[in-house]
């Protein structure tokens, strides 16, 4: 009797382990517009809304979009705005599986660098969870963002490499140092407003500081819309969904 008391108080703690274990695990049922579907889920305290089509069963590859913010007055952000969820849901009518991550929150601007590492962490565990999902290889990914996401990944890229797999960043209204410029570890796509809305080294001017003649460089491209002057002014789907598909044919 002893024994089968002890073995059940054994079983019992290991259930609760289980059940505690997985309490932050968890997703919505599938809402389905149009061609795509929407999948929320949260793993490991990370939040991210998937897109996939809904006739499609083999995947290019995987894009993963932050969840916007203000760099002035960052928060984990939303996973329901505007220009990430166009760029999201073309890229999944295109065939490709595509996130928003709703990374964790960062100490801000309190430790800028310390922020980024942590940001290009859930980029990669997301990533990470979405190749094992649909049997894509990590190599076959494309990250990016608007305004801090595109801060947190350029200063990332240069000093972190917590995506070194990864094809570009896709690195939109968001700007860097002249010193990470000169040390990005993944290929950018860079583009901004006119106006100099994000400090130096955005768009064309990012691009021109970037390590002349590197590998990174030859697979970037740098442009500074004249068409806008304010800080992520422009309509940038087509142009960043392009710059997915040269990367990820």
């Amino acid at each position: 009797m002893k024994n089968t008391k002890a073995l059940l108080s054994i079983l019992f703690v290991l259930a609760v382990f289980a059940a505690c274990s997985k309490k932050n695990d968890s997703s919505t049922a599938p809402v389905v517009k149009g061609d795509v579907i929407e999948t929320t889920l949260t793993s490991n305290d990370i939040t991210y809304k998937t897109f996939t089509g809904k006739n499609i069963s083999q995947y290019k590859g995987i894009l993963v979009m932050g969840s916007g913010n203000d760099e002035s007055n960052p928060s984990p952000g939303a996973l329901n705005g505007a220009a990430e969820t166009d760029l999201c849901t073309k890229a999944a009518a295109g065939g490709y599986v595509a996130a928003i991550v709703q990374y964790r929150k960062t100490p801000g601007n309190a430790d800028w660098n310390a922020s980024a590492k942590i940001i290009g962490d859930d980029y990669n565990t997301v990533i990470t969870a979405l190749a094992a999902k649909y049997s894509i290889d990590k190599s076959k990914s494309v990250v990016g963002g608007y305004s801090y996401a595109t801060f947190m990944l350029l200063t990332n890229s240069a000093y972190y490499n917590s995506i070194p797999y990864s094809k570009g960043i896709l690195a939109a209204c968001g700007a860097t140092s002249a010193d990470a410029a000169g040390k990005l570890n993944n290929p950018i796509f860079a583009i901004a407003c006119s106006g100099n809305k994000e400090g130096d080294f955005s768009g064309k001017e990012l691009y021109d500081h970037m390590k002349l003649n590197s590998a990174v460089k030859l697979a970037s491209v740098g442009i500074t819309d004249g068409s806008c002057s304010t800080h992520c002014g422009g309509n940038w789907t087509s142009q960043l969904y392009t710059q997915l598909t040269t990367w990820l044919p």
